[in-house]
């Protein structure tokens, strides 16, 4: 019996069968690891109050939200060479247990009997592995990837350049980080399990991923945090863009498409950006090497309208520190990088944004509505995009801190929407628009 509010996957025989986890490679926020469970699937670390929010999301914020797709128990592994696996297992999988020093990943196991059979589809074995972990004598962790993808990354805290390959920046921080963490509970006790939720990758959409993660709401400390965190929180906002704009930047990536490399920011660079440095943050979000991407705009606004008239209909509600997600298709399709959509092939899909599976598997009876909550004056002229849909992606994603009332038995209760999180949206509605209306470089 599946969980509730759990959506039941495709599958086929051996689907169920333990899967080994990689690093999701395209994180650009956040501070826990975000794991790659398939192609079209992530995991992250569970979070009971997480957890109970996706499953209750309002009708109204489902199209804007990843899709909740269960629960599984992952299990990390190290064997004598010091490679390190982390093995998902689904629900009625079964767990093996493996024998001393030995892992799934292992060439030198003592026994191949003892190992789980991964399935062929998400399995990755040494040598030639596009994925592996290995500790190092000095106790640090080596990740190593095999893909063409390249990261730059300038980490204003520590005054360095980054430079990563197969991984974006952040994304390998946070990896060595839960690593560390679970090692750290595993030689303690011997044999550890932890609880990852699966969420839908809404990245798996695109070829190369663009993504914005934007900390959303003027205030991102949630009712019950300790006074020291409450302040630490504060402080963050009064010395960001959060206080004034009810927005800040903590993470991005853009694919350039003249270089065929990723251009990277994290949090630190979001918190030091000034109001004008936010604006030109998002043409740099929108710049792909060769020229700035204005027909996407149309398409943000129209999905962030169509969120902002969402959410002012959730009374009550708050969505303390959560982040939202811009993301395109950085993709040249055509050699200038003008690409990265699907062709609209009437009026009605002109004028709606474009819906990914999740979306249509909600049948929205009132789709229509969300593109006339743009007014004529809102909408960017894009002529000569005009019939093109551009593959554009606007989710909401950690509800960790966030409530509304009878929520888990919190006490405080808010009243109205959220006006913080109503302002981020207005904001970045208002600085899309003027990305367009702004006059071209003589």
């Amino acid at each position: 019996m599946p969980e509730e509010g759990a959506v039941m996957m495709d599958t086929e025989p051996g689907d169920c069968e333990p899967v080994q986890l990689q690093p999701f490679i395209h994180q650009v926020g956040g501070h826990t690891s975000m794991l790659r469970f398939n192609d079209d699937t992530l995991c992250k670390p569970l979070i009971e109050r997480e957890q109970v929010f996706y499953q209750a999301i309002p009708r109204g914020l489902k199209q804007f939200t990843p899709q909740y797709r269960g629960v599984i128990e992952v299990q990390l592994h190290e064997d004598s060479d010091g490679y390190i696996t982390l093995i998902g297992y689904p629900p009625d999988s079964g767990k093996v247990t493996f024998p001393r020093n030995t892992s799934p990943a292992s060439s030198e196991s003592d026994t191949d009997t003892a190992s789980p059979v991964l399935n062929t589809k998400h399995r990755h074995d040494r040598p030639g592995d596009p994925y592996s972990v290995r500790l190092l004598r000095s106790g640090s962790l080596e990740v190593s990837t095999q893909t063409e993808k390249v990261f730059h990354m300038n980490d204003p805290k520590s005054g360095k350049h980054d430079k990563t390959e197969g991984i974006n920046p952040w994304s390998l921080k946070c990896h060595k980080r839960q690593l560390s963490k679970m090692r750290r509970v595993t030689q303690g006790a011997g044999s550890f399990t932890s609880k990852f939720i699966l969420l839908e990758n809404i990245a798996a959409q695109c070829d190369f991923p663009c993504i914005l993660d934007l900390k959303m709401g003027t205030r991102q400390h949630g009712d019950d945090v300790p006074e020291a965190k409450k302040q630490s929180h504060i402080k963050k906002c009064e010395q960001s863009t959060s206080s004034v704009l009810g927005v800040r930047i903590c993470g991005m990536q853009v694919y350039q498409a003249n270089t065929q490399k990723y251009i990277c920011h994290n949090k630190y660079y979001g918190r030091s950006l000034t109001v004008d440095g936010f604006k030109e943050a998002l043409c740099q979000f929108l710049h792909n090497g060769h020229q700035l991407r204005t027909e996407l705009v149309h398409e943000i606004v129209t999905r962030l309208q169509a969120l902002h008239e969402s959410v002012t209909e959730q009374d009550t509600f708050r969505f303390y520190s959560s982040s939202l997600l811009i993301m395109y298709d950085g993709v040249v399709g055509n050699g200038n990088g003008a690409s990265g959509g699907r062709p609209s092939h009437s009026a009605r899909e002109r004028g709606r944004p474009s819906h990914s599976a999740r979306e249509r598997e909600l049948d929205h009876e009132d789709s229509d509505s969300n593109t006339s909550s743009v007014s004529e004056g809102d909408q960017p002229s894009n002529s000569h995009y005009r019939g093109w849909v551009p593959n554009v992606n606007v989710k909401m994603i950690d509800f960790a801190h966030s409530t509304h009332s009878g929520f888990q038995g919190d006490k405080t209760v808010h009243k109205g929407p959220d006006q913080g999180y109503l302002l981020g949206l207005a904001n970045l509605i208002k600085m899309f628009n003027e990305i367009v209306d702004r006059p071209l470089p003589v």
